[in-house]
């Protein structure tokens, strides 16, 4: 009887682990807006736009009039995405649209950017009446990021390591109960959280763990500077955070920002604690677990 359940503990396992999505995708985290969406896990941005044909003989028209229409609907999810991007939140005090007022040059690439962003051709839809609703997007990452993302978040040359003889073969047979984290995963759910581009970590004396001034430009506008889902157990396996994430649960956030994490100062010591830490943080090897948009 022992020897069934333990057999059928490791089938369950080997189910779960075999499962699709598991070990690589993460639960999106989706912010819907009037025309248009953010999708905080996969790190871009969507907008619709609808082309209406002047009257209801849209097939007895020629196919220049209907690619009028395509072209319409087209430009219009340019604008709307446009219009997505600059509300998007920054950090605890800025939107886009805050630093566009400060530097009005930025507005010119946005809109270069929102109106060359590539169509998401399988959502295409047709009307029986002709009308046609298309869908645009941008990545969050790259030229936008280079863009947006505060200066505080600058290029940083990697960690060398002083090691003193025979350690380094020492560093390689290190086992997991060493505590050397890959990655770090912050349960942030339950206390009415909020993505943003450049979110905070903090411990309870407000003293930053995480934030801009850890991590390296470069991997922030490749690959953004967290990553956000719904799913806990998924970000526990993901690999933005590799084999040995530090799971922490965030206490509360500083309104009204709602963006701005507290964790315990025993988390915070955790990562305070090695070098090793430093480079995750560097890398931004960090996963935000938040309750799902309303």
């Amino acid at each position: 009887m022992k020897r069934r359940l333990v057999k059928a503990f490791v089938i369950t396992i080997l189910t779960l682990i075999s499962a699709p999505g598991n070990g690589a995708e993460l639960r999106s985290l989706i912010e819907f807006q009037k025309n248009g969406a953010i999708d905080w896990t996969a790190g871009v941005v969507e907008a619709k736009g609808i082309g209406v044909p002047a009257t209801y003989t849209y097939y007895a028209k020629p196919q220049a009039h209907r690619d009028d229409i395509l072209s319409e609907a087209i430009n219009k999810a340019g604008h709307n995405l446009l219009e997505t991007i600059v509300s998007l939140r920054i950090n605890s005090r800025d939107r886009v649209i805050d630093i566009i007022e400060n530097f009005p040059s930025i507005m010119k690439q946005l809109r270069d950017m929102a109106n060359k962003a590539p169509e998401v051709e399988r959502l295409r839809k047709y009307q029986y009446d002709g009308t046609v609703e298309v869908w645009s997007q941008m990545p969050l990452s790259g030229g936008f990021s280079q863009l947006i993302l505060p200066p505080e978040i600058r290029q940083i040359e990697p960690i060398k390591q002083v090691l003193k003889p025979n350690s380094a073969s020492k560093l390689r047979t290190r086992s997991r109960s060493s505590e050397i984290f890959t990655g770090m995963v912050v349960d942030a759910r339950g206390i009415q959280a909020v993505p943003v581009l450049a979110p905070r970590v903090l411990d309870e004396n407000l003293e930053e763990v995480f934030g801009p001034a850890y991590v390296s430009r470069e991997f922030a506008v490749q690959h953004g500077m967290v990553r956000y889902t719904t799913d806990l157990w998924r970000a526990k396996f993901n690999p933005r955070v590799s084999d040995n994430p530090l799971i922490v649960k965030a206490l509360k956030t500083l309104w009204p920002g709602r963006c701005d994490f507290i964790v315990s100062n025993a988390a915070a010591a955790k990562l305070r604690s090695a070098s090793e830490h430093l480079l995750f943080m560097r890398e931004c090897r960090v996963i935000i677990v938040l309750d799902g948009m309303q």
